[in-house]
């Protein structure tokens, strides 16, 4: 039981340090700093809709559609990661916001490192605290009760 809190408190950190890092994004964006954008849709706004998600799925008891909210939040923020670590791969920097506190990127060499970069790491990590910690404790109570029943 102790090993599932500190699962549990891990898992919700690193999900309430994404939300947070997506609204001060989207702070800045709505203060004259624009991030990419989807369509007419500013990403900032999709990855703090993503956190926002897997934050509400944790906050709700229904179990599978905590699972699905939680697993659309989480694949939308692990996409745009992916794909924005790729195109800062590709393009050689200057895509993607900086843990230095640029929203558009640093030129190579600042010593900056891409928050696509930090936010690939958390949604991987995220992901396996939710399935050895909420996920796999709603499988154990399912699969208990459907032996007894």
């Amino acid at each position: 039981m102790k090993n599932s809190k500190i699962v549990d408190f891990i898992l919700w950190a690193l999900v309430l340090l994404g939300f947070a890092g997506a609204v001060k994004i989207s702070y800045a964006n709505m203060t004259g700093t624009p991030c990419p954008y989807v369509g007419i849709i500013p990403i900032c706004y999709i990855v703090l809709a993503a956190y926002g998600s897997m934050i509400t799925a944790m906050l709700i008891s229904h179990h599978g559609f905590k699972h699905y909210l939680f697993c659309i939040g989480w694949g939308t923020a692990f996409l745009i990661a992916l794909a924005g670590s790729a195109t800062e791969i590709m393009s050689g920097g200057g895509v993607c916001p900086t843990s230095g506190g640029g929203i558009r990127g640093a030129a190579s060499g600042s010593g900056s490192i891409p928050l696509c970069y930090i936010s690939l790491a958390m949604t991987i990590v995220i992901l396996v605290l939710f399935l050895i910690g909420p996920y796999k404790r709603s499988c154990d109570k399912c699969n208990s009760q459907s032996n007894h029943g």
